[in-house]
């Protein structure tokens, strides 16, 4: 087990969702079953989807799934942060941090989608050797 192929969210907010990540975020759908409220993106390297809740506690029971929030989900480097995330913000995305290099050389901003799962975008300004 050493490669991730698939991120599930878990949605309350299905149809805010499906638009955020299809129209805001700009990602193709690849796959839907709309009745249980499940879309499912392709990105370069996995697929991202968003899952209804209560199908998603039919499927494994409603104590194991938690709320949103509690994990940060990184998209690949980017090259220009702070451009991004103008144009995100032009779009109407809350952003919980805007950019800001960090000590570790790193340029990050953070937001979060319609059920409060959060993103960062990311740039290295000064890249680590490792």
């Amino acid at each position: 087990m050493d490669t991730i192929e698939w991120i599930i969210l878990v949605t309350d907010h299905y149809d805010e969702s499906r638009k955020f990540y299809r129209d805001v975020l700009e990602l193709p759908i690849k796959r839907e079953a709309r009745e249980e409220e499940f879309s499912q993106f392709r990105l370069k390297n996995c697929f991202l989807a968003i899952y209804g809740r209560n199908a998603v506690e039919s499927l494994v029971g409603n104590e194991y799934v938690g709320k949103a929030g509690g994990a940060i989900y990184t998209f690949a480097e980017v090259g220009d942060v702070d451009a991004i995330y103008t144009s995100l913000m032009k779009k109407g995305v809350r952003f919980v941090q805007p950019p800001k290099t960090q000590p570790w050389g790193q340029r990050t901003a953070y937001f979060t989608d319609p059920d409060g799962h959060m993103w960062e975008i990311q740039q290295w300004i000064e890249k680590p050797s490792l």
